[in-house]
């Protein structure tokens, strides 16, 4: 009776210690709304920094960015986590350019590719931030949407990425079309080289290979980049060190299978705060 007490009063007290989770309307721009979830420090400094949470195709923004709060206790961070609405937004994965078999969509008006630096600008006036940069994480959908940011949008402000469990890829291949490749998509060798020499991370489920899991894509070109998501994204972790050898351009990625978890964003997001938060 005793230990069960106490695991209530570890519960409670830890309760009393969480952040509390803020949620807002982002309205600032010219296309669909979207619900952003947020957490601040109790105090902001000049070095706050700010931390995406990218969520995946169960749109659970709140949830991802929950996950986070006990691994940033006593951070000096501030996580953020828009909700990609179905609605508006429902190939958000693909930055909103074209479907998951590769159909460029009609309206472009929400297209995605300069988001995040968007909703960056917004919260760095609102909570008066020094830092000038942002890291990224994502998880299935949601590193979907990271790697594909990373590609194609302008932004230059990010300073490190962590990116688990995608369901496929947009790989380096001119030859393909996107978003399986990067074919009829401008992407410079400048935006290349400033994307292998990112610090990055393709984090992996060791479990996660499952090849008839119910949420994994099916498509043909996505069954080319492996029978599940761990072989997909070693394959595409591959094909980066060869494009950096290739084009001779730093290459600072990190691989890191985490053993025992499968497709869980709680447990993924244990091995990637690892990484984002080593350095804070």
């Amino acid at each position: 009776m005793r230990n069960i007490s106490f695991i209530f009063f570890l519960i409670f007290f830890q309760s009393l210690l969480a952040r509390d989770v803020q949620e807002i309307t982002y309205s600032y721009w010219n296309q669909p709304d979207i619900q952003i979830y947020y957490s601040a420090p109790e105090t902001i400094s000049k070095n706050t920094q700010i931390i995406f949470v990218i969520h995946g195709a169960s749109r659970k923004a709140k949830q991802g960015l929950t996950n986070w709060l006990p691994l940033v206790e006593g951070r000096d961070v501030v996580l953020i986590a828009p909700e990609f609405s179905k609605e508006f937004y429902n190939e958000y994965a693909y930055l909103m350019k074209t479907t998951k078999t590769g159909r460029k969509l009609k309206n472009t008006s929400s297209d995605l590719e300069s988001s995040l630096g968007n909703i960056f600008n917004f919260f760095a006036a609102k909570l008066k931030l020094s830092t000038k940069k942002f890291r990224l994480y994502g998880h299935s959908g949601g590193s979907q949407f990271v790697h594909r940011y990373l590609l194609l949008s302008n932004e230059t402000r990010i300073d490190k990425v962590a990116m688990a469990n995608a369901g496929f890829y947009t790989f380096v291949n001119p030859v393909i079309k996107y978003p399986f490749g990067i074919k009829n998509m401008d992407v410079s060798d400048e935006r290349l080289k400033w994307f292998l020499s990112l610090k990055g991370g393709v984090f992996l489920g060791g479990e996660d290979n499952n090849p008839k899991h119910s949420s994994l894509p099916s498509m043909r070109k996505a069954k080319k980049q492996g029978d599940h998501r761990l072989e997909r994204g070693t394959n595409f972790f591959n094909h980066l060190v060869e494009l950096g050898v290739k084009k001779n351009m730093p290459f600072r990625w990190r691989y890191q299978v985490v053993p025992g978890v499968s497709h869980d964003n709680a447990g993924m997001s244990l091995a990637a705060a690892d990484f984002l938060l080593e350095d804070l």
